[in-house]
């Protein structure tokens, strides 16, 4: 395999992102646009990385895998089922275990590169 690198990954322009199926709408809040520039994903499936954007709303965490995130853009606020809640601003980073379940507020666009494994 050869090394993937993700070149100025915030200065990705928005139409280069591939918009993805909307989230579930949560309460009234706004469904947000989730976008994905991929920039590999192994043949298998097991793991993937690229970089993601989402515009201001709620929506619920869909990815069960484990992630790292390193986020890159904006700010957003991720409260777990248990009740725990992060605020996440550009320069921060994250690890989510498998079966990391929460609620996503997005405050301002917010964009990361991430990589996600089974």
């Amino acid at each position: 395999m050869a090394i993937v690198h993700i070149s100025a990954p915030a200065g990705i322009l928005s139409q280069d992102f591939e918009v993805g199926a909307s989230p579930a709408p949560v309460d009234v809040s706004a469904v947000p646009r989730l976008s994905t520039c991929e920039a590999f994903e192994s043949p298998s499936g097991d793991v993937s990385t690229g970089t993601w954007e989402a515009s201001p709303g709620s929506f619920r965490r869909a990815i069960m895998d484990s992630e790292f995130s390193h986020f890159l853009a904006g700010r957003a606020t991720f409260v777990t089922d248990e009740g725990q809640s992060f605020e996440f601003r550009a320069g921060d980073a994250a690890y989510f275990p498998p079966f990391s379940r929460g609620l996503w507020t997005i405050h301002e666009t917010l964009r990361k590169t991430y990589c996600i494994w089974k």
